[in-house]
């Protein structure tokens, strides 16, 4: 067994290292059964006496106080075990591309989590913790092929020579400011704006139909809005190397696929941003009337040199998960979008996919729960719409130094070959950044980024990134954030958000069985003012709007019952 440092908060992260790859090679192989973890259990009693034998100072205590001692340090590494051991069984949760089974991404994951542990240790600590995982393999007697081949793998990631040249590259630090959480209250009870959308789909089947026909005439509108904005943004990004030189732009523009909203002079802005929604219609009416946006709206246009402009950015994944994908999300986001133009933005998710084969729309993310229920009670023909929109929904919008996008950046060898920001419209970019997830890692390995769809990139690789395309803050979605919002890097120049909208313990917007009610969803408010920034998040109340009273879809019963279908 490998010697632990003298450093206590040293030795902590080994032991937590250890205990990690313990549950990891216990999954490795397949399912992670009582043998093994009633062997995982014991070997935390081997950790836990032999770091006691190390100390001198537990020598010259009584011997009925290292007992209790031993059994408070057991407890609680059997407590890590646990949590590790939890958080691997909630990657089974975890969406895939359909292209990729949930056990080739769980591998991939595992392997990645095992890589930022090992990265985060010197060199003399990383063989030590091999030479352990190498004891692990032979523990039963019997060297099994799965884990021998994760264990190669795994070193050779960490042979690996990685360099990244940003010499050339000019960083401006970031001024934004992320304040602490605040309670903001409804402004507004309701809206008939919303209310007005709060609609089921009829158990009529010509009743249905009609309001699909309804619906796809929406999808076309919302479609044709983008489309003249591309053309008036037309190749704007082209021959542009940075976002800073398009900030003097008179107005917001659309070029493809990448919305780029320019702060006036002695304009003030105030931006909600919302993240993953995933169906619950609850929290995006909350937010909006918390936000005050319908209110702030009138009032910017009565007087804009007094108020603030209204902006509210979405993330994408606005199916999926909850019970009101189409008619709810959707069905609001594309109205809001016609009915407030310059005020709010759209982006797409990795959720936002799908793909026709043999005639057949499928969800190109697993599972795909919005068009498995509805599937059998909508006609073909709205799903193809839904195809065609999803692909029209733009990736990113920028604002000042604010890069807003559903998950992260693209690999190593796109920005490596970046000519400037049309690059962001290339289909390839867009499809990665639909998916990419930040790591803890300095750099990710291209071998180990290329192993998974929803790959990983490093905070070296992010500020990269960043640099290239002009911006210093990244506001994402994607990745389930159990406290709704966190900051994810914040290394003095660059800052990376994290933000989730969907959720509630008690939403009922959620199937009761869901994952997400352990999220506490959260908005966020960005103020502009004479070129400050602040971040500010707060707590979605979604409660109130799980009433008939402040929401329709709460007074009559859904013909198309979710929790069954799905």
């Amino acid at each position: 067994m490998m010697d632990f440092s003298k450093d206590p908060r040293e030795a902590e992260k080994q032991i937590q290292a250890i205990i990690y790859y313990l549950v990891t090679f216990g999954y490795i192989d397949g399912d992670f059964d009582p043998d093994e973890q009633a062997f995982v259990k014991d070997y935390i009693s081997q950790i836990v006496e032999h770091k006691l034998q190390q100390s001198n100072a537990y020598k010259e205590m009584p011997e009925k106080a290292v007992l209790q001692l031993k059994a408070e340090q057991e407890e609680h590494y059997n407590l890590v075990f646990e949590q590790n051991d939890q958080a691997v069984r909630e990657l089974f949760t975890e969406v895939v591309d359909s292209q990729e089974t949930v056990q080739k991404f769980i591998r991939h994951r595992l392997k990645l989590r095992c890589y930022e542990i090992f990265r985060s240790f010197e060199e003399d600590n990383r063989n030590a913790l091999m030479e352990v995982i190498d004891e692990f393999i032979m523990a039963d007697g019997v060297e099994h092929p799965a884990e021998v081949e994760f264990r190669n793998e795994l070193a050779d990631l960490l042979h690996l020579e990685i360099m990244l040249d940003m010499d050339e590259l000019e960083v401006v630090p970031t001024t934004l400011e992320v304040t602490d959480e605040i309670a903001r209250k409804i402004a507004q009870t309701n809206h008939p704006f919303m209310r007005n959308l709060e609609v089921h789909y009829s158990g009529d089947d010509d009743e249905r139909n009609a309001q699909a026909g309804e619906e796809m005439k929406l999808i076309e509108d919302t479609i044709a809005r983008m489309d003249e904005l591309r053309v008036v943004g037309k190749d704007k990004l082209s021959g542009v190397s940075t976002f800073t030189d398009l900030m003097n732009e008179d107005d917001f523009f659309l070029d493809g696929h990448v919305f780029v909203i320019p702060p006036k002079a002695g304009q003030q802005y105030d931006i909600t941003v919302l993240g993953d929604l995933h169906g619950c219609y609850s929290c995006l009416k909350a937010a909006l009337l918390q936000a005050d946006f319908f209110n702030a709206v009138e009032a910017y246009h009565q007087d804009p040199v007094a108020n603030a402009k209204p902006i509210v950015i979405l993330l994408g994944d606005y199916i999926d998960r909850g019970k009101f994908s189409y008619a709810g999300i959707l069905r609001a986001v594309m109205q809001l979008f016609l009915k407030y133009p310059g005020h709010v933005f759209p982006l797409r998710g990795n959720h936002e996919y799908y793909i026709e084969y043999e005639g057949t729309i499928y969800g190109g993310v697993l599972p795909a729960e919005a068009i498995n229920v509805h599937r059998d009670y909508l006609p073909r023909e709205f799903f193809l719409t839904y195809m065609k929109f999803f692909e029209q929904l733009p990736t990113v919008a920028v604002f000042d130094q604010l890069f807003f996008v559903h998950a992260g950046i693209p690999k190593d060898d796109l920005i490596e070959s970046w000519p400037d920001l049309a690059k962001l419209n290339d289909p390839e970019v867009r499809f990665q950044m639909l998916w990419s997830d930040p790591s803890e890692a300095d750099i990710i390995p291209k071998t180990l980024q290329e192993e998974s769809a929803r790959f990983p990139f490093g905070t070296m690789q992010f500020a990269n990134f960043m640099a290239t395309v002009g911006c210093n803050v990244m506001v994402r979605g994607h990745t389930k954030v159990v406290e709704g919002f966190k900051t994810v890097v914040d290394d003095g120049s660059h800052k990376l958000l994290n933000l989730f909208s969907a959720g509630g313990q008690y939403n009922d917007d959620l199937p009761s069985g869901s994952s997400y009610r352990s999220v506490t969803p959260k908005a966020l408010t960005i103020a502009y003012k004479d070129g400050e920034l602040t971040a500010t998040p707060w707590v979605i109340d979604y409660e109130s709007y799980n009433s008939p009273v402040y929401n329709r879809f709460f007074s009559v019963s859904p013909a198309i019952d979710y929790e069954e279908k799905s």
